[in-house]
């Protein structure tokens, strides 16, 4: 079988002039060459966006554009939807595939790496969404374990063999374990890695995630290592070897600071850093999604901090003194 033809090196080898070819064409190919797109990495701080609803609890995509344009000019190095903090249980299959192609569409061109999620409780309807994502440019995809009925480990490695097959794209493994599916051993995660290099992406939030990180690391066979649970304990991570970590996005810009703080070897720096924004971390845990959307209305992005099911405690008029008291400190560092 032959060497899979590649465009762009075929272009590289004709400006160089390994490959004769009249002077036009030639010339077409250096310029093919020197416009190509950078590679995407998979370092850094990936937003994970939220759905933003409108009063009658449909999708506002115009909210979801402006959420877009929001992560990227506060620097976000990736972009993910919908996961748990993007409420993807309480939206439909169409709903999901518009979502993403938005998303995809309103990003393009940027130098952020797009991943769309594609989890389901069967694998047949995640490779739906993952060919989908795929199709529509997405640069990798993210998926729970199945997450409904009796799921075992191995049903789950053969889900994730599924969707690397179905695709040519990082395959992120989300392994938050609870009510998301089993909570996988590092030994599985790797061993999947081994067995095929676009399954060596892992979003880890299973305690202890920082020494689970340092496996994945030490391995040497994984592309990509993030946690989540809001990026609470990001310096300790990187300092395991983590490639980053994926927080919701309403103080994306800040935390994008902090990471590049760290990964210049600034360390004090980004520690100062870091402990403004840890009380807010705090409060997103305590709310969940409403802390979360309320953050994003004040911020500008979201008219509205609606969310379609229940999802955490409101805060209440004491809260609210403590959000602004802890605003004060942390705004001079929003970029947006």
């Amino acid at each position: 079988m032959g060497r899979r033809f590649n465009r762009r090196e075929f272009a590289r080898r004709v400006a160089l002039g390994a490959v004769t070819l009249p002077w036009l064409a030639r010339l077409e190919a250096a310029r093919a060459l020197a416009s190509a797109p950078p590679k995407k990495t998979f370092r850094g701080i990936f937003a994970i966006m939220q759905t933003p609803f409108d009063q009658n609890d449909q999708v506002d995509w115009e909210d979801l554009e402006r959420e877009v344009s929001f992560c990227l000019r506060g620097g976000a190095h990736g972009l993910v939807w919908p996961q748990l903090a993007g409420e993807f249980y309480l939206l439909t299959e169409e709903e999901r595939m518009r979502g993403a192609e938005t998303i995809l569409r309103t990003a393009a061109g940027g130098r952020s790496a797009v991943v769309i999620g594609v989890q389901a409780p069967i694998k047949e309807l995640a490779v739906k969404f993952a060919r989908h994502a795929e199709e529509k440019g997405a640069d990798a995809v993210i998926a729970l374990p199945p997450f409904l009925g009796h799921v075992t480990l191995e049903t789950a490695a053969d889900y994730y063999r599924a969707l690397a097959g179905a695709v040519k794209i990082p395959v992120f493994i989300q392994n938050s374990g609870g009510g998301w599916g089993p909570a996988l051993p590092t030994s599985l995660v790797i061993q999947l890695a081994k067995e095929n290099p676009l399954l060596g992406y892992v979003k880890e939030e299973v305690d202890p995630v920082s020494h689970r990180l340092g496996e994945y690391a030490r391995s040497g066979v994984l592309s990509g290592i993030f946690s989540g649970n809001a990026g609470k304990n990001l310096l300790d991570e990187l300092a395991h070897g983590s490639s980053g970590t994926m927080p919701a996005c309403e103080f994306v810009d800040v935390a994008v600071q902090v990471y590049d703080l760290a990964a210049a070897g600034k360390s004090e720096e980004a520690r100062a850093l870091f402990q403004k924004l840890l009380p807010m971390i705090s409060m997103e845990e305590m709310y969940g999604m409403h802390f979360i959307k309320a953050v994003l209305v004040r911020r500008g992005v979201f008219k509205s901090a609606k969310t379609r099911g229940t999802s955490g405690t409101s805060m209440d008029a004491v809260d609210e003194r403590e959000l602004e008291a802890w605003w004060k400190q942390l705004a001079p560092y929003f970029k947006v």
